[in-house]
C-alpha cells in the first residue's frame, strides 16, 4: 500500500559547530568517546536527546555496570575504570574497576559525574538535540543535521562517533546495517520497588519455585523470571524484570515498550503483594525514564565478531579492548539462552568491528558494533561499551588530526596510545 507523503521545501540550514569530532549519542560508549576524543587534543562536541548523559547507566536506570573483570583478574582499564574511581569519590558506588563482574552505581550521582567528566576533558556538550539526518559527500560522512528547541540546524566534522546504540548516524548516511529480524532481544522497562519487609533477601524459596511454575505455565504477569536486587536503603529493591518485544528503531514499537513496560510493572508489584511473603505491602517508587534496550541496528564492519571469537577466546592484532561478558539472549517471548565464558579468559574485539565497511570519516562504539546476534548478545553490556567508547574517540581524534578516514589509521598508533591512557590490552 502506497504511503501518502507531503514535500518537505529546501531551506538552507545554519551551521551550528564545525568540529573535529563529532560524538553522537550520551551513553556509557558516547560519554567515554567524548572524554577520550578531547584529551587527545581534538576539538569534540558530544549531542545527545536526552538532558543528561549516561543512556541506560542513567535514562534506562540500569544500576549494575558489567563487566570490568574475566572473574579473576581486571580486563577493562584505561577512561571506564578512571570513571568508576570517580563515581566511588562521589558516592555513587561503593566498588572498584578492580573488584568485580560488575559495579552497582546511584543514577543520579551518574548523571553529575559524567558531564563532569566529559566538560573536564575539554569536549563541549549539545543535549535536548535529536540527529535528523547525516551529511555525505559520496562515500565520505561529513556530519549531521540536527533538530532541536533552537530549530534546524548542521553540525559539521572530520570524524563522528555513532554511539547512538542503534547505529542511527550509519542508518541516516545510507551505510550498511543487519537486524535479527524476529529475534531482536526485547525491551525492559526496569522499576523500584518500596517498602518491601523481607529485606535484603528477596523471594523465598517456596515463593521462586512459585514463578518458575507461572512463567512456564504462562500465567504470571510476564515471561521471563524475576531478577531483584537489594538496594543500600531497607525495603527498597531494583527490578530488571519487564519484557517487551519490539524493534526499537521503530517509535511506534518504543511508545508500545513505554506503556506495555508500566502495565507490567503494576502488574507485578501487584502479584507481589497477593503472593510473595514479605511483599504485603510493596509499592512502585520509580519506573526509569526510558525503556532499556539491547539490541537493534548492527553494521555491516569491515569484520564481524562471532560466536566462536567469543567462545574462542580470540586474540586479534588489531583489538581494542579485552572484555568478559556471558552470551546473554533474552528471547523476545519465553525463556532465555545463557552460554558462560571460562572464569580468567577474555576475547578482544578488533578496532575493524567499529569500521563500517563502506562509508568514511565513521567509528560506532556500543551495542551497533558489527557482530553476530549471538556475539553481540556478549559484547552489548555496558562496561564493554565504555571500552568500545574509549577507543572510538581515540581513534577519531587521531584520524581526525592526521586528515585521513579512520579506517586508514594504523591500528599499532592507535593501541599504543590506548595502552598510554592505560586500557588494558
Amino acid at each position: 500500500m502506497k504511503m501518502n507523503t507531503i514535500l518537505e521545501p529546501a531551506r538552507e540550514l545554519p551551521v551550528v559547530a564545525d568540529v573535529d569530532v563529532l560524538v553522537a549519542g550520551g551513553g556509557p560508549a558516547g560519554l567515554m568517546a567524548a572524554t577520550a576524543a578531547a584529551r587527545t587534543g581534538a576539538r569534540t562536541l558530544l549531542v545527545e536527546h536526552n538532558g543528561f548523559l549516561g543512556g541506560n547507566l542513567t535514562a534506562g536506570s540500569v544500576l549494575n555496570i558489567r563487566s570490568f573483570t574475566d572473574g579473576q583478574k581486571q580486563v577493562i582499564g584505561g577512561i571506564p575504570a578512571e570513571f568508576v574511581d570517580r563515581l566511588r569519590a562521589a558516592g555513587g558506588t561503593k566498588q572498584t574497576a578492580q573488584e568485580g563482574g560488575y559495579v552497582r552505581h546511584e543514577p543520579e550521582i551518574t548523571k553529575f559525574v559524567a558531564q563532569e567528566m566529559v566538560l573536564e576533558a575539554g569536549a563541549k556538550l549539545l543535549l535536548h538535540t535529536q540527529v535528523a539526518g547525516a551529511i555525505v559527500a559520496g562515500d565520505k560522512f561529513k556530519g549531521i543535521i540536527v533538530e532541536n528547541k533552537s530549530g534546524r540546524g548542521a553540525i559539521l566534522c572530520r570524524a563522528a562517533v555513532d554511539a547512538t546504540g542503534d547505529a542511527d548516524l550509519v542508518a541516516r548516511a545510507g551505510g550498511e546495517f543487519v537486524k535479527s529480524e524476529g529475534e531482536l532481544q526485547p525491551m525492559t522497562l526496569v522499576f523500584m520497588i518500596g517498602d518491601a519487609d523481607r529485606w535484603p533477601d528477596g523471594l523465598d524459596a517456596d515463593t521462586r519455585k512459585r514463578v518458575d511454575h507461572e512463567v512456564e505455565a504462562g500465567t504470571f504477569p510476564v515471561t521471563r523470571h524475576l531478577a531483584l536486587f537489594a538496594m543500600a536503603r531497607q525495603g527498597e529493591y531494583y527490578a530488571n524484570a519487564t519484557r517487551i518485544a519490539g524493534d526499537c528503531t521503530d517509535a511506534w514499537d518504543l511508545t508500545n515498550g513505554e506503556v506495555e513496560g508500566r502495565r507490567q510493572a503494576m502488574a507485578i508489584i501487584a502479584w507481589l503483594r497477593k503472593n510473595a511473603p514479605g511483599f504485603e505491602n510493596c509499592r512502585i517508587l520509580s519506573t526509569a525514564p526510558h525503556v532499556g534496550t539491547r539490541e537493534s541496528r548492527r553494521i555491516v564492519g569491515v569484520y564481524q565478531l562471532t560466536r566462536d571469537d567469543v567462545l574462542g577466546y580470540r586474540h586479534f592484532d588489531d583489538e581494542v579492548l579485552r572484555c568478559h561478558y556471558y552470551i546473554d539472549i533474552h528471547k523476545p517471548g519465553k525463556g532465555n539462552e545463557a552460554i558462560r565464558l571460562e572464569p580468567g579468559k577474555s576475547y578482544g574485539i578488533p578496532y575493524r568491528c567499529l569500521i563500517p565497511k563502506r562509508l568514511d570519516g565513521v567509528i560506532v562504539a556500543g551495542r551497533c558494533l558489527s557482530a553476530s546476534h549471538e556475539a553481540l548478545a556478549s559484547a552489548r553490556v555496558m562496561a564493554i561499551a565504555m571500552a568500545m567508547g574509549h577507543a572510538a574517540g581515540t581513534a577519531a581524534a587521531l584520524a581526525a588530526k592526521a586528515g585521513i578516514a579512520p579506517r586508514d589509521l594504523d591500528p599499532k598508533l592507535l593501541r599504543e596510545t590506548l595502552r598510554k591512557q592505560a586500557a588494558l590490552i
